[in-house]
């Protein structure tokens, strides 16, 4: 575990690393990403900063005013279109689609649900967040960047108390996998809490109930 952070443990809002950019979308809340290779940018991601699990921001100005559209990253596929030209889909029957568009060569996609918004502030933070669902669409070729540490705390914060607002609509977005990736979710965020933070009890509440939830739906006792 860590110790509380502070803004200076983790870079601002404008030197965040550059995932990817948006290349379609499945519906107001799920997106399509294409992952960045060194002939895209001089500062492609390393395999562990676009995981499953991880979050993720992408910039929105609204109004005059800069916004972050926080999401996570709740699925990755490979596609080759010389297998296949279209790429494969991956979904079942009970599980949301994620079905890219036209892709000319080899290249890794991700998953990326939105889970709200918040407003940027002057020293790269953020402020005002809000797990409410966005209420803008965002763009083919908009950027997705690795969300900082105490970035992803501050828009989980409320008043001093963790929250996880959006998780219905997660679970509904990932399918199969909403359940593992709250999971992951909430790992993240219990190592960057100290151990005697009271919100680590909310996260093992909350980590419980998705658990049992997840048991039943899958007919486990």
């Amino acid at each position: 575990m860590t110790d509380t952070l502070t803004d200076g443990d983790s870079p601002g809002l404008d030197s965040c690393v550059r995932i990817g950019s948006i290349v379609s979308s499945n519906s107001h809340l799920d997106y399509v990403a294409e992952v960045y290779k060194e002939r895209d940018c001089d500062r492609p991601p390393e395999l562990h900063e676009r995981e499953f699990g991880q979050p993720v921001f992408i910039k929105k100005p609204v109004n005059g005013t800069e916004h972050a559209v926080m999401g996570v990253i709740y699925d990755t596929q490979l596609v080759d279109p010389d297998q296949g030209r279209t790429g494969p889909r991956l979904a079942q029957d009970d599980q949301a689609q994620f079905t890219p568009g036209y892709i000319e060569e080899r290249t890794t996609l991700a998953g990326v649900a939105l889970l709200g918004t918040a407003e940027i502030a002057e020293e790269g933070t953020i402020q005002e967040p809000t797990h409410q669902m966005p209420r803008w669409t965002l763009e083919v070729e908009d950027t997705v960047f690795h969300c900082p540490d105490q970035v992803t705390v501050s828009f989980h914060t409320v008043d001093d108390q963790i929250q996880l607002a959006y998780m219905d609509r997660l679970l509904d977005i990932a399918g199969d996998l909403g359940s593992e990736v709250i999971v992951a979710l909430i790992d993240r965020l219990r190592g960057m809490l100290p151990e005697d933070d009271p919100n680590q009890r909310v996260l093992d509440v909350v980590e419980q109930n998705v658990q049992w939830q997840a048991r039943e739906q899958r007919g486990m006792v």
